[in-house]
């Protein structure tokens, strides 16, 4: 069709002619206007069939951003080129040059889109088809897990192997799985040789990096990587060639592992994948006879039974845990296992065992020494998180006004890096003042909690206990509050 005859638009505000692949009505910059700042954007959390569409699904699998980025704004609220920008990261014009095919597509740019758009990890390949080799122009990259070379692998192979170790942390940001469906199949006929404490110490580094990672995004993009660590780390354990000393070692740093995997499970609200791992943990707890990891996952089985409305179960996990430490957990150990206890027996509406078993645990984290060992995995937990915990006790006991004020102490004392938890303790909090009727209050703070899982967190524990909020909200129909919360909901959540 020739110029002439091309239809000219012009935009309806500012009356500039349009670009003819602007479907919309208005220019960009105007459109800007018409939009939140870029600070108010809120990617949707959208259903898994949207990402295996097969076009979808073909352009993830190729790292074909342009064809990611129109399909997903044609499909979605996201609708301009600069909101797509603000989700990822980038200028509105480097959005542009992404699905003009002008710009060279690099693994940070897979990153920014797989956060930004809350992309679905396991669905995109992070090495795609080599084409991020040559870039490494043959440097060493260090391995996850030091292993001899095998020259019947192959060049492609060895080279993918060691691209695969390299991403590891990168990866983990995003929730990379790194055992694929090839990687199986090598790691299948892989033998590990000779193990010693250097494979053991990298082991053992692996949930340290996850649970860091947890803390500030939670456990939705994380679970993945750490499964696949897991059966890695399993398959060292059974193939690997060591003495007595090593295997004890290795056996406890897989306990710790499952844990860790069981962990990022339950936030991302995989409960059978949960459960599997901690009971992996904890048989390895107990063939390795490690006392300390034995409680640890029994305080975490504890937490799940709780959350899974078993609270009897949950009360008595807790107390095995309990019985297990004494006379040797540090204070801060003593003070987390009283709170587990506490959850449960609030879930069975027992007030005086709660003040019983909350004041044991403020007495035992006032006895803390600022020299006490720390491990990674119990780091959170202080007096803020002490704080929020009593004030779901008295959730859960009916009394809003305490937990109220229980719970504005978690969301105050939370520390930067803390951001899963602050964005828990925000619905939580927001759950008190709805039970005290204050629903304007409610739902701002609500609002506050779905921006952190729209544009930070990915912790479907967070977005669930979000959707059921949403759900008493919608109980008070006159308040213009509650319908506003309702429509931001339902408009950033996909069901």
């Amino acid at each position: 069709m020739s110029r002439a005859h091309t239809e000219i638009r012009s935009c309806t505000v500012c009356g500039t002619h349009l670009r003819r692949d602007n479907h919309n009505d208005v220019c960009d910059p105007c459109g800007r206007t018409q939009h939140p700042p870029s600070g108010e954007v809120l990617a949707p959390l959208l259903p898994l069939e949207f990402w295996q569409e097969p076009d979808m699904r073909r352009a993830l699998s190729e790292h074909d951003l342009a064809t990611v980025s129109q399909l997903y704004r044609a499909r979605t609220p996201i609708r301009r080129q600069h909101m797509i920008a603000d989700l990822v990261g980038f200028s509105q014009a480097h959005i542009s040059r992404i699905e003009r095919g002008l710009t060279e597509i690099k693994l940070d740019t897979v990153l920014r889109f797989v956060q930004g758009l809350r992309i679905p990890p396991h669905l995109v390949d992070p090495v795609g088809s080599n084409k991020y080799l040559d870039a490494l122009g043959g440097q060493h990259l260090g391995a996850t897990f030091p292993l001899e070379g095998d020259p019947e692998l192959g060049e492609a192979h060895m080279r993918r192997r060691d691209l695969l170790k390299g991403l590891t942390g990168a990866a983990a940001l995003v929730g990379f799985s790194l055992a694929g469906d090839d990687e199986d199949d090598l790691l299948g006929q892989e033998e590990f040789g000779r193990v010693g404490d250097a494979h053991a110490a990298q082991l053992e580094d692996v949930p340290q990096h996850l649970y860091k990672l947890d803390y500030r995004y939670g456990g939705d993009t994380l679970c993945d990587q750490a499964a696949a660590q897991l059966k890695r780390a399993s398959r060292l354990l059974n193939r690997g060639i060591y003495d007595e000393r090593v295997g004890r070692r290795l056996q406890v740093a897989m306990g710790e592992l499952g844990i860790c995997a069981g962990w990022l499970a339950f936030d991302a609200g995989r409960q059978d994948q949960a459960r599997y791992c901690y009971t992996e943990a904890l048989a390895a707890a107990r063939m390795a006879d490690d006392k300390e990891l034995e409680v640890h996952v029994l305080a975490n089985m504890s937490m799940q039974a709780v959350a899974l409305d078993r609270p009897r179960e949950g009360l008595r996990l807790a107390e095995a845990a309990r019985r297990n430490a004494e006379g040797w957990g540090t204070p801060t150990l003593h003070s987390l296992l009283a709170v587990r206890e506490a959850r449960a027996w609030a879930k069975l509406r027992e007030a005086r065992e709660v003040d019983r078993t909350m004041t044991d645990a403020r007495r035992s984290l006032q006895k803390r020494a600022v020299e006490e060992e720390m491990p990674v995995w119990i780091a959170f937990f202080d007096d803020a998180e002490l704080a929020g915990n009593d004030g779901v006790c008295q959730l859960d006991l009916g009394k809003p006004n305490q937990a109220s004020n229980l719970l504005e102490q978690a969301c105050a004392g939370q520390r930067e890096q803390f951001v899963r938890n602050r964005s828990l303790y925000t619905v939580r909090l927001a759950a008190s003042y709805l039970a005290r009727s204050d629903v304007t209050t409610a739902c701002e703070l609500a609002r506050e909690a779905l921006a952190l899982v729209a544009n930070e967190v990915t912790s479907t524990r967070t977005l669930n206990e979000l959707r059921e909020f949403r759900r008493r909200v919608s109980r008070f129909r006159s308040s213009s509050a509650a319908r506003d919360f309702a429509a931001r909901f339902d408009s950033t959540v996909v069901s």
